[in-house]
């Protein structure tokens, strides 16, 4: 297997109430918004355990801060129970980083919505490629994520910035 790309991306739920400041309230009680520095410390207490289980990379205070000016959280009842970043290398390639959902949050849709999320912050930034590295390939692709380079490594890419023929069925849910 190799790298994936994807040649575009897909919306946020139709059924998403709007809260200002880029929030995003949607279905199932799950406030979806920008990071922000005071976020950090639940940041780290939410990624911890992937840490611990070697499926993410230990991050410092310091990392996540700058982490949260292109990341996204996911919040219930002011809880974080998930967060995605894109760490912007250059126009040409960023790379989806730190995508971490709580346990008893997890297949019910918090991670993709988190992904596209992150996906449509490249598209704003100009970012042509999005990378992803990750032993979870199938929900990559669900995301609109496609391998590149067959018989490598997983990389994986999308093109935030490339129309995709899917996107007229952006709204719907996972």
């Amino acid at each position: 297997m190799g790298p994936l790309v994807a040649s575009s991306t897909r919306g946020l739920a139709s059924s998403s109430l709007r809260q200002g400041n880029d929030a995003v309230m949607d279905r199932p009680g799950i406030l979806l918004r920008p990071a922000t520095s005071s976020d950090v410390p639940n940041i780290a207490e939410l990624i911890a355990p992937f840490v611990i289980e070697r499926k993410l990379l230990p991050r410092g205070p310091a990392e996540l801060l700058e982490l949260t000016v292109n990341g996204f959280v996911a919040e219930s009842d002011g809880v974080v129970v998930g967060f995605a970043a894109i760490d912007v290398y250059s126009r040409k390639l960023a790379e989806l980083v730190c995508l971490a959902v709580r346990a008893d949050r997890q297949r019910a849709g918090v991670g993709k919505r988190l992904v596209r999320r992150c996906i449509l912050r490249a598209r704003e930034l100009g970012v042509l490629e999005l990378l992803a590295i990750s032993a979870s390939d199938e929900f990559l692709k669900d995301c609109g994520f496609d391998y590149t380079l067959p018989e490598q490594k997983r990389a994986l890419f999308c093109q935030p910035l490339a129309p995709r023929a899917d996107e007229s069925s952006a709204g719907e849910d996972d």
